[in-house]
């Protein structure tokens, strides 16, 4: 690890490359991770949403638009949970970023800023996205929310941003309030009703603090490099098992060897796919089937996320940082 090499006075070029590349992997993870937020398909049960985290991907995605254009100001206070979908809250916030990047001509980034800020007001949540654009006109103020209406140049804009804005907030039961005037830029400000408390139970005392449990766990992947990592991240304490891929890992746990208390299996294998090995150990070794874990480097196609769906397996995403790795084994081996 990065760690080691410095304790064992690793040159500091070569420390800092790595770092570099560790930082740079990080970046790639969130930008996965939040396009995958995005691209869900409809359809999904309303649940209690965390607005900032939310904010904060969409503030990811749209963040090269707005650096040519503005700086950049989070005003993220605590606000309480709303109730309805990631991916649809997400949409609502990322059009409004573009929207307020878009009414910033480039080259003068220094001078201009786009404000997010979130609080709550009487009772409810609110979400500010302020720039300091060009505002817009009386006459067309009216019609901003209306499907196709766009007054960005061709190729620009398609009109249906605000219009998806507008839809989507009244059906999480909220409402859309703009504040502009010309050459004094605009305010669009998000009203949501804060989700209802979560039930606790009155009988239940502070949870006792979890135990460090030492496992056994299978590592399936094809790459050598990645298997051989994990096995540096988890030993020790854990003992960590390494096969090259589903047929490899399906002979061994055959052949009789099932005294493995977790499985982290690559999704994406040549061969046998994470997916198919997951299949077959419910038929042979249906208790190993309920430890597996998956690592993905993002692949989200329908068969994928129908597949995930419906396994109800935890999902640690490539590149993944020792430390949450090391969390999501020992919450697994807790359970």
């Amino acid at each position: 690890s990065l760690e080691s090499l410095r304790d064992r006075g690793a040159p500091q070029e070569v420390l800092r490359a790595l770092e570099d590349a560790r930082e740079g992997g990080a970046r790639v993870r969130e930008i996965v991770r939040d396009l995958r937020t995005f691209a869900r398909s409809g359809g999904e049960a309303r649940a209690r949403v965390d607005v900032r985290r939310t904010l904060r991907s969409a503030v990811n995605l749209a963040l090269a638009e707005i650096r040519r254009r503005a700086r950049l100001d989070l005003d993220l206070a605590e606000v309480p949970p709303v109730l309805g979908a990631e991916h649809r809250l997400g949409q609502v916030f990322l059009n409004l970023l573009v929207n307020a990047a878009q009414a910033i001509p480039e080259g003068a980034a220094d001078r201009n800023r786009i404000r997010v800020a979130t609080r709550v007001e009487a009772g409810r949540v609110l979400v500010e996205v302020s720039d300091t654009g060009a505002g817009i006109p009386d006459e067309v103020l009216p019609r901003i929310f209306d499907p196709f209406f766009t007054t960005k140049p061709v190729g620009v804009g398609t009109g249906l941003g605000l219009a998806i804005v507008h839809t989507i907030v009244a059906e999480l039961g909220g409402e859309v309030r703009v504040r502009t005037a010309p050459g004094q830029g605009t305010t669009f400000a998000v009203d949501l009703p804060a989700a209802a408390p979560a039930a606790t139970s009155p009988e239940a005392g502070s949870p006792e603090p979890a135990q460090v449990r030492i496992g056994r766990i299978l590592v399936v992947d094809d790459e050598p490099l990645v298997a051989r990592a994990v096995a540096r991240v988890l030993s020790p304490p854990h003992e960590v098992v390494a096969v090259d891929g589903g047929p490899d890992a399906l002979a061994r746990i055959e052949g009789g060897d099932r005294g493995f208390d977790l499985v982290l299996c690559d999704l994406m294998m040549p061969g046998m796919s994470g997916m198919e090995l997951h299949d077959r150990l419910r038929a042979v070794a249906p208790e190993l089937s309920r430890r597996v874990v998956f690592i993905t480097g993002g692949a989200a196609n329908p068969d994928v996320r129908a597949f995930l769906e419906r396994a109800r397996r935890p999902v640690v995403e490539k590149p993944f940082d020792p430390p949450s790795l090391r969390r999501v084994v020992s919450s697994m081996l807790a359970a």
